[in-house]
């Protein structure tokens, strides 16, 4: 868990700072978008002489001649204003779309006059002092006052009488207004809002500082239309439509700007998110559906005719899954632990019904027995010789027994399952024990038929045990051997220490022994033996109580079997 813990620490880190970078990137492209956007928007006015960048790419020089940039120029015409390139004297060196009334050469408080409006010129003026090779030049950048300029075409927009859509739109772009007045001084039309209306023109209307104040600053344009003697004054604050102007665009490409940069964060979160979701989304829903499915009791990582989310087409691993793979292959191997255990339980409950009816007959035969001898001696009467008495009575015996041994079996296997027999474990001489337990089934003439012999370790092998489980263990494997093997096997039981840290006891014989599937079930409960030749009655207990004690001695037990070579059942106990 260590190593996906670091790696996904790494990827989401990775990714964080993918995702930084990216906002960080995308960020500078908007703010130099931006900046380029307002740079290249022309400046109206400027207030400073200093060097502005874009008028200073107006013009370059070229083997010692100045070169005018002819897309620069362009939109400087389109814009109707003109340019000059004044050098130190006031000679104007190159110039574009120059108006008659605009001089050829300057003095230095004239041109100075003409910036500042101190003296009437018709023009507003930009300057740019620009050094190029070691010299400086002068770029003038001229623009009829606003209210002349929009005079002249408002001119083209009055019949006499009306004045057109357009030219009311370009009243309110521009933010001016018009009076109309008659030979005789009367206002015939206004349109716009008017500052100071005044319904008679006079003398002292057109002339005076005030009046001067305003043409000069280009405010105000008086125009006189000879032909039909009106007289227009037109108002415009050439300020605040340029200052407008320039915040609108400026506004404008701002708006655009961030309406941009905003679709395009959007964009790239939406992405991210469906790119996240569909990075680790689907892993997380493909293990959480595999877990719900090994809950459910399905164990099949997919249905067949589905395709394998997990895989490319390649055959190898996504990269998203790939992620959590140590996860994968933890659910694997518990789908595989859970089919083996749901195997394994079908078979013990399948052997566990055996070993019912098993059982139940075993159970059944005796009961039948002493049913049968208890309606006997109830019948009518009868003379019984001493002989019919004694064989009743050892059979009932017999039969209880045998009942009662099996009623024993039960209760102890559950007793070791559950950790609740009592062991009275004291140091004793392990040979003696099995020894002992051997003579019994030497003595017993119904084994007469089987040649068992111990062989006894050639050192005392003292170890801590319950004498009366560890006997049992013994007798269990014993047994079973008999039990198991036809009359003329050879038995032998083999003591060894095998070092200082453990010994062994061997039980061998050579007799049919058994199949792998009867010596994988060996030591289960409730397993009997499936060969038909075999004498398969007993509780099916036997072998799995001789393992639960000898573990409860701190032993292990081992079975090697091949079928008609005989069985060798080793215990190996640390001494």
């Amino acid at each position: 868990m260590n190593r996906i813990s670091r790696r996904l620490t790494f990827t989401f880190i990775s990714q964080i700072v993918f995702v930084l970078v990216a906002l960080a990137i995308g960020t500078i492209i908007f703010l130099v978008y931006v900046g380029l956007k307002l740079e290249s928007e022309p400046e109206s006015q400027h207030s400073s002489s200093s060097s502005n960048s874009t008028l200073r790419q107006t013009f370059s020089i070229e083997n010692g001649n100045l070169k005018l940039d002819s897309n620069k120029i362009s939109d400087i015409e389109k814009r109707e204003e003109w340019l000059q390139i004044v050098d130190t004297h006031g000679k104007v060196l190159a110039s574009s779309k120059l108006p008659s009334d605009v001089p050829s050469q300057y003095t230095p408080g004239q041109l100075i006059a003409f910036w500042q409006q101190n003296i009437p010129f018709p023009y507003e003026l930009t300057i740019s002092k620009e050094e190029k090779r070691g010299q400086t030049y002068f770029v003038l950048i001229g623009q009829k006052r606003p209210a002349r300029q929009l005079a002249e075409k408002l001119v083209l927009e009055w019949d006499g009488n009306l004045l057109s859509q357009r030219g009311e739109q370009l009243l309110k772009e521009a933010n001016g207004a018009i009076q109309i007045y008659s030979p005789n001084g009367e206002v015939i039309q206004q349109f716009g809002k008017v500052k100071k209306p005044k319904e008679i023109l006079t003398f002292d209307n057109l002339f005076g500082a005030e009046a001067d104040n305003l043409r000069n600053s280009g405010n105000q344009y008086i125009y006189y239309d000879a032909e039909k003697q009106q007289t227009w004054v037109v108002e415009i604050s050439s300020a605040t439509l340029k200052i407008a102007e320039g915040a609108d665009k400026t506004s404008f490409y701002l708006g655009k700007a961030l309406l941009l940069y905003g679709v395009v964060l959007l964009l790239f979160i939406v992405a991210t998110a469906f790119w996240y979701g569909k990075r680790f989304g689907q892993p997380f829903l493909y293990i959480v559906n595999y877990i719900q499915r090994l809950a459910e009791g399905n164990y099949h990582e997919r249905d067949a005719k589905k395709k394998d989310i997990t895989r490319n087409r390649r055959g190898k691993m996504k990269r998203s899954y790939h992620l959590f793979r140590e996860i994968n292959d933890s659910l694997n191997g518990l789908k595989q632990k859970l089919e083996q255990n749901e195997t394994l339980r079908k078979q013990i409950e399948q052997t566990r019904e055996e070993w019912i009816v098993g059982v139940s007959h075993d159970l059944k035969t005796p009961l039948s027995s002493i049913n049968g001898y208890a309606h006997v001696l109830e019948s009518a009467p009868y003379n019984w010789s001493q002989e019919e008495f004694q064989a009743i009575g050892k059979t009932l015996r017999e039969k209880s027994t045998f009942m009662s041994e099996l009623i024993d079996d039960l209760n102890l296997t559950y007793r070791l399952k559950n950790n609740a027999l009592p062991m009275d474990r004291q140091t004793q001489e392990v040979n003696e024990v099995i020894r002992r337990a051997v003579i019994h089934f030497i003595n017993d003439p119904q084994f007469t038929t089987y040649d068992i012999s111990f062989y006894a370790s050639e050192v005392p092998i003292w170890y801590a045990l319950d004498m009366k489980w560890f006997t049992r263990i013994i007798d269990n494997m014993i047994s079973n051997a008999i039990k198991h093997n036809p009359p003329r096997t050879k038995i032998d039981i083999i003591v060894q220490k095998e070092s200082d840290n453990f010994f062994t006891v061997n039980i061998h014989d050579n007799g049919i022994g058994m199949d792998q599937s009867t010596l994988d079930k060996l030591f289960e409960r409730y397993y009997r033996g499936t060969n038909s030749e075999e004498n398969t009655s007993g509780s099916g207990l036997g072998m799995s109580i001789a393992k639960q004690l000898t573990v409860s001695h701190g032993g292990e037990i081992f079975a090697y079997s091949n079928s008609r070579n005989g069985t060798t059942i080793v215990l190996k106990f640390k001494s």
